[in-house]
């Protein structure tokens, strides 16, 4: 819309909800000739009668009415579009692409998505599950927001805030004879058939906990792969074999297994919150700066 065309518009709209030339003109601070004169080269444009006119009344033509509903409308439009592209500038309002793995969704990542949706409910997010390594591609790339991931994190052009470094439980069937005890050291599980993550998907954490192992004299005899934690757990429960697993805040209740801490062991998880530094959503600030409460 040109800028003629709009002051036509806006001096309709004040006449039509005046019904008043000199009362608009005084609203509007213009004078009633020229607002007048607008008017009716809007009608010659339009091509039909908004006004009836006499020496003491205005009032609006049927087409009037129509034109100012429509124009009132449109006026509501483009002050919303314009309240939203200042929020989504000030990253209240927006859309974030966010990816994880199972260890932050089994963890710390649902009381830092339920802060963030109590603190920016017009931020809108669509999660994506995928391993460490291609959240990393995908935040080189752009393709996600903002990863939550295992690491170290090496790459130069992410930064990461660490959200949580998990100790490594033990995860046994409900027979299994070591059950009895508090705590587990790990060269115990040296002869232990393991279920664990495949390498597709899990090859970030393998690696960690292969050295783990190493570091207590053996390699893990891998008997079963699974795709994801469920899948583990389950396996587990069905007397597959044992595994470890980084204890992050397990969101589930089962009575299926036995956990327990690893002894004398001080090896951690370290799940990140990482993005890309040249990023320039402004609703990704926002997420960043959300700090759950304790009961989030």
């Amino acid at each position: 819309m040109n800028r003629h065309l709009h002051s036509q518009i806006r001096y309709f709209m004040a006449v039509a909800e005046d019904l008043h030339f000199r009362h608009a003109s005084e609203r509007l601070h213009v004078a009633q000739p020229a607002i007048s004169r607008a008017i009716r080269q809007l009608e010659s444009q339009l091509g039909v009668a908004l006004l009836i006119r006499d020496n003491r009344n205005v009032s609006l033509t049927a087409a009037g009415a129509i034109f100012y509903q429509e124009c009132r409308r449109a006026s509501e439009i483009m002050e919303s579009a314009e309240e939203s592209a200042i929020r989504a500038s000030r990253g209240e309002k927006g859309h974030l692409k966010i990816g994880y793995i199972d260890f932050a969704i089994n963890g710390p990542l649902p009381k830092h998505l339920s802060q963030f949706y109590k603190d920016f409910p017009d931020i809108s997010i669509e999660l994506l599950w995928c391993n460490s390594h291609q959240q990393l591609d995908d935040l080189e790339s752009g393709r996600l927001d903002i990863g939550f991931l295992t690491g170290p994190i090496m790459s130069p052009h992410i930064n990461h805030i660490t959200i949580h470094q998990a100790p490594y439980v033990v995860l046994l069937p409900l027979n299994h004879p070591l059950k009895y005890q508090k705590e587990i050291s790990l060269h115990q599980l040296a002869d232990e058939p393991f279920i664990l993550g495949n390498q597709a998907n899990w090859q970030h954490f393998i690696s960690q906990l292969n050295s783990h192992c190493l570091e207590a004299g053996f390699i893990p005899k891998v008997v079963r792969e699974a795709p994801n934690s469920d899948s583990i757990f389950g396996l587990v429960a069905a007397r597959m074999g044992v595994t470890l697993y980084p204890d992050c805040e397990l969101n589930h209740d089962r009575k299926d297994l036995i956990i327990r801490p690893l002894k004398s062991h001080t090896a951690r998880l370290s799940i990140e919150l990482a993005w890309h530094r040249n990023n320039s959503n402004p609703a990704l600030a926002s997420f960043i700066a959300t700090k759950p409460s304790s009961n989030a």
